[in-house]
């Protein structure tokens, strides 16, 4: 048996507390001390693929680091496709029990796709540079981190004009939670904004803003809550994005 998390959390930018991951490490521990030797355990699987892109005060938290004895039942995740800008290089990797780890690689070898060796013997010499890593991570989350506020920054200008948005402060990755209270309004041309998908296609036709609802991850349909990414965006761009999203807003009635 498994749970699965990830944390920091794609789609919201934000991370598992302290407290948080406290009980859910304690109710594995408790769980497994319950069981009988001869029954499965269960396991955790963490998925800390944006761990090294926190920003601020915000502290990533390790299940064994909190409870040391959650190494016999802990999986890693972790790869180089987010936190440095590869999404073509599919190089990941695990840790976790021997047991484990030796199942998941009997079941890989007989996939049949995997990383080009190439791939994995770059990113293992890569990885072993110290200095070029935390040079480029200086860089790149000092850039990631700039593009988060301004826009956090311009959605709580917004919030303050009396539109309906809002935004949650960035902790980590590469997103941002906002909202869009925006169902029921009518555009200039009349039409009616009935569910939360037309409130993204209006968003992507009128402000230029490419976001995504949240129920795409399991949320309520009727959930005002929208993923952003800056994956991809230039902050010489973001005035004019809230610009362009102000004059949106607008035209709403």
């Amino acid at each position: 048996m498994l749970i699965a998390v990830c944390s920091p959390l794609n789609p919201t930018g934000t991370v598992f507390r302290k407290e948080e991951l406290e009980k859910i490490c304690d109710l594995i521990l408790e769980e497994n001390h319950r069981r009988a030797a001869d029954e499965k355990k269960l396991y955790l699987l963490y998925d800390q693929m944006y761990w090294t892109l926190t920003y601020g005060d915000t502290v990533h938290y390790s299940p064994t680091g909190l409870r040391p004895e959650m190494k016999e039942y802990t999986i890693y995740i972790d790869g180089i496709s987010k936190a440095f800008a590869s999404t073509g290089v599919r190089v990941g990797w695990a840790l976790g029990p021997k047991k484990v780890l030796a199942k998941m690689k009997a079941i890989n070898s007989h996939v049949g796709a995997w990383s080009p060796m190439a791939e994995q013997q770059a990113v293992a010499r890569y990885l072993k540079d110290h200095k070029a890593v935390e040079s480029y991570l200086e860089e790149f989350k000092g850039k990631l981190s700039d593009r988060l506020q301004r826009i956090y920054a311009g959605f709580q200008t917004l919030k303050k004009e009396g539109f309906s948005v809002d935004a949650c402060a960035p902790e980590a990755s590469i997103y941002l939670t906002i909202r869009f209270d925006l169902t029921g309004k009518k555009t200039a041309s009349g039409e009616v904004l009935a569910k939360q998908s037309d409130v993204a296609a209006y968003l992507l036709s009128e402000a230029k803003l490419a976001v995504v609802p949240f129920y795409a991850f399991g949320a309520s349909r009727e959930s005002p809550w929208y993923r952003l990414s800056v994956g991809t965006c230039k902050t010489e761009q973001i005035d004019e994005m809230i610009g362009k999203l102000r004059s949106a807003l607008q035209k709403l009635s």
